[in-house]
């Protein structure tokens, strides 16, 4: 084994500024070992053109998390193996140089130039379908591989990555709100009708059962939360969720819920009159709104306003109030 550090993950983000490292972040950095090890055996094979099989202590070797620096979260990688110590991690230089590659790779995908020459092969570019996928906007990992000099991966260079690779689907972390109009028991599965987008099938588990059964009988009555791992084609389509990871009964003045809703407005919908709200103006109310307000407050009644904006209202005994929050602009 070694004790030096293979690769120095260093996530950015408001998520991380306490050196917090949220568990669904380990999962990513988890998928980064299948990719190492996929670019070794390949680096081998390069390097031994008359080997038809990559040694067998290549799967005696695996990344471990070894330590979590201070600030931002840092997590401290090293390579070990199964095998003695004595004999150390065997082809060492193949992952290092596997480590390289995949630096080499992200580095190319910030640029972002339309015209990225990635030297490994693009099938193994599908592991980033998983690696950094729970990044959010705004948030970076930052991979520092030996001999290299960091390089950040982002969501969107995330996706090129995955777009560059032989996979025919993307996979993106996703909260969607609706109603259960069907479920098949049998084949773990349930079809949602989202508050705004189109129908789409979710698989789930047994620990989900109870709470899909139950939004099904109050179809209608009954909105739910389902976030799981969207699946989506080349063309941006969802086509499923799988799997579905979490689900939870909505209250009726969800203002999450009410927000989706105004997303199915058009121009013209106040009789002819009245501009629909932008989409990602209602990201940034719904993301604010849930930051700051107490959950032990009332939750208020929420209407689109002419202009794009949106009021917010609550009936408090004998008193009304109401904000009306001019969206682009950021102001109530």
């Amino acid at each position: 084994m070694t004790d030096r550090v293979f690769i120095r993950a260093t996530l950015r983000g408001k998520r991380f500024k306490d050196g917090e490292l949220p568990l669904s972040v380990l999962a990513d950095l988890a998928s980064l070992q299948g990719m190492v090890i996929d670019v070794a055996k390949w680096r081998f094979g390069e390097a031994n053109p008359d080997r038809r099989r990559s040694p067998r202590g290549f799967d005696q070797v695996y990344l471990k998390l070894t330590g979590l620096g201070s600030g931002s979260s840092v997590a401290k990688i090293e390579i070990g193996t199964t095998r003695s110590a004595l004999f150390g991690v065997p082809n060492q230089e193949c992952f290092e140089t596997a480590a390289g590659d995949i630096s080499d790779a992200i580095g190319l995908a910030e640029q972002n130039d339309g015209r990225l020459r990635i030297q490994i092969p693009k099938k193994y570019l599908a592991h980033f379908n998983r690696i950094g996928r729970s990044l959010q906007d705004g948030e970076t990992l930052e991979v520092k591989a030996a001999d290299r000099d960091p390089v950040r991966l982002t969501a969107q260079s995330r996706e090129r990555l995955v777009l560059l690779s032989a996979a025919t689907e993307v996979m993106r972390n996703l909260t969607l709100r609706g109603t259960v109009f069907e479920a098949d028991q049998a084949k773990m599965a349930f079809h949602l009708k989202p508050i705004y987008g189109l129908p789409v099938r979710c698989r789930f588990t047994e620990q989900h059962r109870d709470d899909i059964i139950a939004a099904l009988d109050g179809y209608k009555n009954v909105k739910v939360l389902v976030r799981g791992t969207g699946i989506y084609d080349r063309q941006n389509g969802l086509s499923r969720v799988e799997p579905v990871e979490h689900v939870a009964q909505l209250d009726t003045l969800d203002v999450d819920a009410q927000l989706d809703e105004f997303r199915n407005l058009q121009d013209g919908w106040l009789n002819g009159e009245g501009t629909a709200p932008n989409h990602a103006e209602l990201d940034w109310l719904s993301e604010v709104f849930g930051r700051h307000y107490p959950d032990n407050l009332p939750l208020p009644h929420a209407y689109p306003a002419a202009d794009g904006g949106v009021s917010l209202e609550w009936s408090l005994g004998a008193r009304e109030v109401d904000i009306l929050v001019n969206i682009s602009a950021h102001k109530g």
